[in-house]
């Protein structure tokens, strides 16, 4: 088991998850079982954002996103893991 499994992913615009999570009713279907099926916690608005800010809104690009973002934070759970900071 990681280290950070089961500690809450903070969103990147640094607010409470409540604040954001009604962001996950507006994603296609497809995108929100993506999230659900990462193994991060993931803001379903942080997504929704970085998506727009990187052009037009599309599947494609929505799991890009999210896959970078897993990535991001794979490399950041594995510096944790082995205690390099």
């Amino acid at each position: 088991m990681a280290m950070l499994d089961g500690r809450q992913v903070k969103c990147t615009t640094f607010d409470e998850g409540s604040v954001w999570i009604h962001g996950l009713d507006k994603l296609p279907p497809p995108v929100r079982r993506r999230l659900a099926n990462s193994r991060f916690n993931i803001c379903p608005t942080c997504v929704d954002i970085d998506t727009r800010q990187n052009g037009r809104p599309t599947i494609e690009l929505y799991f890009v996103v999210i896959a970078t973002i897993e990535r991001v934070l794979d490399q950041a759970e594995q510096r944790f893991n082995t205690g390099v900071r």
